[in-house]
């Protein structure tokens, strides 16, 4: 019997969804495992941002370089970080007045720099785009913006509208904004030889492709009612991300 591939990925704590196949195919009353295996490590605060030379205290670039010369398949899910954080930390932290459109130029700059560097000719990659934001309505996203860029510090809601609310985007404007980073990686991946996927049409409210007025949301039933922005931690997201990864190589 032949051993089943292996995928390695790699990304932030967004990527966790990727992990623990062994238990989701059980729990999803599959006949069998899918006929990969997923390996690799999702990095809480991984960003784009961070692949910028010079060392950081996550190592990302290092964890990556170390691994992929043995990897033969490898998924890269990052931007997520930049877009819900680091936009805000720019901008409210250290003041630097920075607009979405450029924002996404800048990080995909930084990825295209990341990926040049890499020796991956060996390897299949497959970049993830990002999804859809949790961070919705503006006080829920003040507030949770404000406890992670204020480093910890215990932070009130009114604090929270003074420090950080004049800067946060409405839900669409900054869906807009992950839209544009998913069309421009896409474009990355496509000039530079490596895959691409993302989960938004499976996870938004159906009106992805302009099929209506509506703007793309993310659907109620993969928001979390915790004080977050991750997708709710479900089975079918779990599901969503393992057959992703098969999909993204032409295994299942």
């Amino acid at each position: 019997m032949s051993m089943p591939t292996t995928i390695s990925v790699f990304g932030d704590s967004h990527s966790a969804f990727f992990f623990e196949v062994p238990f989701f195919a059980g729990r999803l009353g599959l006949a069998s495992p899918p006929p990969y295996r997923i390996t690799g490590q999702h990095i809480p605060g991984a960003s784009v941002a961070g692949f910028r030379p010079g060392q950081t205290k996550l190592k990302v670039k290092e964890t990556i370089r170390r691994t992929l010369p043995s990897a033969t398949h490898a998924i890269f899910a990052f931007g997520q970080v930049d877009l819900e954080l680091g936009y805000y930390y720019r901008n409210a932290i250290k003041q630097e007045k920075v607009v979405p459109k450029t924002y996404v130029e800048w990080l995909i700059g930084i990825y295209e720099e990341f990926l040049s560097d890499l020796d991956d000719a060996h390897c299949r990659v497959a970049l993830k785009g990002v999804n859809l934001t949790t961070l919705a309505p503006r006080p829920f996203a003040a507030r949770y913006v404000a406890r992670i860029v204020m480093e910890g510090t215990t932070v009130t809601a009114e604090q929270a509208q003074k420090l950080i609310g004049p800067f946060i985007l409405s839900e669409d404007a900054q869906n807009a904004m992950h839209l544009d980073f998913n069309a421009a990686l896409a474009a990355l991946a496509q000039r530079t030889g490596r895959g691409y996927f993302d989960l938004v049409a499976q996870t938004g409210n159906g009106n992805i492709r302009g099929l209506s007025a509506a703007p793309p949301r993310l659907a109620d039933h993969f928001r979390t009612a915790k004080l977050d922005h991750h997708l709710a931690d479900t089975v079918v997201v779990r599901r969503l991300h393992v057959e992703a990864a098969g999909r993204a190589f032409g295994l299942i």
